[in-house]
């Protein structure tokens, strides 16, 4: 079928920006009426009200109470006010973690409709496994939501690998890559969903840009510490993205003093405790109340909780753990000029105490006396809230290219 090209003057594509500066100055916004956007983006009245009329009849806006019934006016004709319909698309976030599965659906506002959480046990599983389960549990999600797979516009899935542009994960040193990753950007294709795949410490940087307004203007990494190291890196506010996927990618640790491993600060916190154990059991060693816990069950939780106790082997191994932490974060922030590391990810509760000791261990390693290093607020949900933002933002692009 013979189309006319729309020309760079003509109404339609006039409409489309006009429609689409409207969106955006709506989207997540509190209820405005007509004079409000009219001040706001300067366009008519007669444009906008015809702008929101279109937006209302394809669902992004919602009428709501008006001005007179909201005590705004005494007098006069009352106003329509117009608000965004958080609920015109639902959204999926996905945190693939390796020994833990966590899922929140969403709407557009980013509020948590319903959560689910699987425990993969200590090992990774098969890449079918991971499939299975991972589906499991985004439908648990959705149950707890009390919606249908049907009402699902998108969903991010957030792993602990670097992730090309095709949403694809390469070989790696070996399988674990791959396994992580098991063509996960093909999973909900039965499904209708639009599904994308990024390297989770991206995703933890995505989140705190919009968690914290005030990174928005800096350069940073979100560092993951807790099974293995690595690093969502902004610069300038920016995302850092390679065709590669591998910014931000860590397997360089085993170059470095005092770290020697990408295992994370959670892990090193489990094994030295297991170690700690053992010599304590095998009388060359301290005794510990890390003892009360077998090896196989002693976590990098149980080492901090013990070491605020007051147990000295405990406080010996979180200072081993922070040091070896100061040393990745000026690994970072030396070459890239970074304003701040943010540690992120399950561990970050644990840390919030010892970031204040951390920033000043880093200035023994590099001269850097502006690095801030903080801890996360969103503990143990930022990737998987990161994985809500980046699924909202798609929806929101792919909204303003087609109006």
């Amino acid at each position: 079928m013979n189309q006319r090209p729309i020309r760079a003057g003509s109404s339609q594509v006039v409409r489309s920006m006009n429609a689409g500066t409207v969106l955006s100055t709506m989207w997540e916004g509190e209820p405005v009426t007509a004079s409000d956007l009219m001040q706001s983006i300067g366009l008519t009245r007669a444009t906008v009200l015809a702008l929101c009329k279109d937006l209302v009849a394809e669902g992004w806006l919602l009428e709501v109470e008006n001005s007179r019934d909201a005590g705004a006016y005494k007098k006069g004709r009352p106003s329509l006010r117009y608000v965004f319909n958080a609920r015109k698309k639902i959204v999926v976030g996905v945190d693939a973690g390796q020994h833990r599965l966590k899922a929140a659906v969403a709407d557009l506002a980013g509020t948590a409709l319903g959560t689910a959480q699987i425990s993969m046990g200590h090992g990774w599983g098969t890449p079918e496994q991971r499939r299975c389960a991972i589906v499991r549990t985004v439908d648990q999600a959705l149950d707890d939501a009390g919606l249908s797979p049907s009402d699902v516009d998108s969903v991010v899935f957030g792993v602990p690998a670097p992730v090309d542009l095709d949403g694809l994960s390469p070989e790696g040193p070996n399988e674990y890559w791959r396994t992580m990753n098991p063509g996960l950007n093909r999973l909900m294709d039965d499904r209708g969903w639009l599904a994308s795949v990024e390297n989770d410490a991206n995703l933890a940087a995505f989140n705190e840009l919009h968690r914290d307004p005030g990174l928005r203007d800096s350069s940073f990494a979100a560092l993951l510490v807790g099974q293995r190291y690595g690093a969502g890196i902004v610069l300038n506010s920016q995302l850092l993205r390679q065709r590669r996927g591998n910014a931000g990618e860590l397997e360089i640790l085993h170059l470095v003093d005092g770290v020697g491993t990408p295992d994370g600060a959670g892990h090193s916190a489990q094994t030295l405790a297991v170690k700690a154990i053992q010599r304590a059991a095998a009388g060359t060693g301290l005794t510990t109340s890390l003892s009360m816990w077998s090896e196989e069950s002693v976590r990098a939780e149980h080492v901090f909780a013990m070491a605020d106790q007051g147990d000295d082997v405990a406080r010996g191994i979180v200072e081993k753990v922070a040091d070896q932490i100061a040393r990745v974060c000026a690994l970072l922030a030396g070459p890239l000029g970074l304003d701040g590391v943010v540690i992120s990810g399950g561990m970050a509760p644990a840390l919030s105490g010892l970031t204040a000791s951390i920033q000043r261990s880093v200035q023994r390693y590099l001269y850097a006396p502006w690095l801030t290093v903080s801890a996360s607020a969103s503990g143990a949900d930022a990737v998987r809230d990161g994985a809500v933002f980046a699924a909202i933002e798609g929806v929101q692009e792919r909204a303003l290219r087609g109006l």
